[in-house]
């Protein structure tokens, strides 16, 4: 039976491991993706909508190196920090906002993004930081 428990105990260590390898590998993507974003703005000068385009893409990036720190913080602690994942999250819903085009998105949809952001918020203020260890 203790070789069962150990067993468990270590899957989501290696689970968390992949994890880890795939974030950092999207990450890298991510940043590249931004750099040719930013050359292709300057480029075809037009900041208008490659503006729009590389804040989008530096966002997602934001999100995976957030996401990247509560899986190395769950490595040290072995418990994952929920006000993390609620950033995460923000950021997630702000890069979705960014490409809403408000006449064309129904308001049921509006009221659901707004709603979200606001818990989304809540959460970020009334969940404490994790002590540093």
């Amino acid at each position: 039976m203790e070789h069962l428990i150990a067993f468990f105990a270590l899957v989501p260590m290696i689970l968390y491991t992949i994890v880890a390898i795939l974030l950092t590998i999207i990450a890298v993507f991510s940043v590249w993706d931004a750099l040719q974003l930013i050359a292709q703005m300057i480029l075809s000068r037009d900041f208008a909508n490659g503006l729009v385009n590389v804040i989008y893409a530096l966002l997602l990036t934001i999100t995976i190196i957030v996401l990247f720190e509560t899986v190395t913080v769950y490595f040290k602690t072995r418990h994952v920090e929920v006000r993390a994942l609620l950033i995460a999250g923000l950021t997630g819903v702000v890069r979705h906002v960014l490409i809403y085009n408000v006449d064309t998105v129904d308001p049921v949809t509006l009221f659901g993004t707004v709603t979200l952001l606001a818990v989304l918020i809540a959460g970020i203020i009334f969940v404490k930081p994790e002590p540093l260890s």
